[in-house]
């Protein structure tokens, strides 16, 4: 029988611990109807996979004792993976939560909801795009969660120096653009912040900006993708 993945907000530091998160234990008692003896695998963000047993299950809580563990490859082993910051436009609701979705599951480390000038939205829900990654780092089992932050306009991004030293922009009206396939042939990087515009694009202020701060353009084809198609193409390129 195939066992759940649960994700715990407390780091795992002990062979018996309790759990407290009350929405989790609900979830446990009645919806998978777990009792004494039911195993479930437990992760905390850290790399590593926990067996554990339920020993106790209470109405507000419930003890585990860890049975096994399996931790994820070392970072040496997937050293080949590239650490992508997917810096992607304010959209509509439910695609910009299948961005996070998809980017989750394919491996992306941070999510950065850009404010541009032709964003349909200008606010987003923080507590419900953690769940979306909580839930789809559980599903593909995934050993941590991406970094969502916090919404931004393209000048306070790059002013807050927390991104990558390789950045490109993904906009196909323009005369230099590159190929992806021969801009990724050409750099040795492994770091990457991507900028993906909304669906009326970037405006001419938006370009005149990255073109200030020398940053490539690449086209994905001659097709015109939805913004939250080409987040997951653009994902999906990088990370498989």
């Amino acid at each position: 029988m195939r066992l759940h993945r649960f994700f715990v907000h407390t780091p795992i530091s002990s062979e018996t611990f309790d759990i407290v998160d009350k929405d989790l234990v609900h979830q446990w008692k009645n919806v998978f109807r777990y009792n004494v003896g039911s195993q479930v695998i437990l992760f905390d963000g850290s790399g590593t996979d926990y067996l554990c047993m339920i020993s106790s299950i209470r109405n507000l809580g419930a003890t585990v004792q860890v049975v096994s563990k399996k931790s994820q490859p070392s970072p040496e082993a997937t050293a080949h993976r590239r650490n992508i910051w997917l810096c992607v436009a304010l959209i509509k609701k439910d695609n910009f939560e299948l961005v996070v979705q998809k980017a989750t599951e394919l491996g992306v480390t941070n999510i950065v909801p850009i404010l541009c000038e032709h964003s349909e939205k200008r606010k987003l829900n923080m507590e419900r795009m953690q769940k979306i990654a909580v839930e789809a780092s559980e599903q593909s089992g995934r050993g941590d969660i991406p970094v969502i932050h916090e919404p931004q306009t393209i000048s306070e991004i790059f002013e807050s120096g927390a991104l990558p030293q390789e950045k490109i922009i993904f906009h196909t009206d323009s005369s230099d653009t590159i190929p992806f396939k021969q801009y990724i042939s050409s750099t040795n990087a492994v770091s990457f912040a991507s900028f993906i515009g909304p669906e009326g694009g970037f405006s001419d202020k938006e370009i005149a900006l990255f073109k200030s701060y020398n940053i490539p353009a690449v086209s994905l084809g001659t097709q015109i993708l939805r913004a939250e198609t080409a987040a997951i193409a653009v994902s999906t390129l990088f990370l498989l």
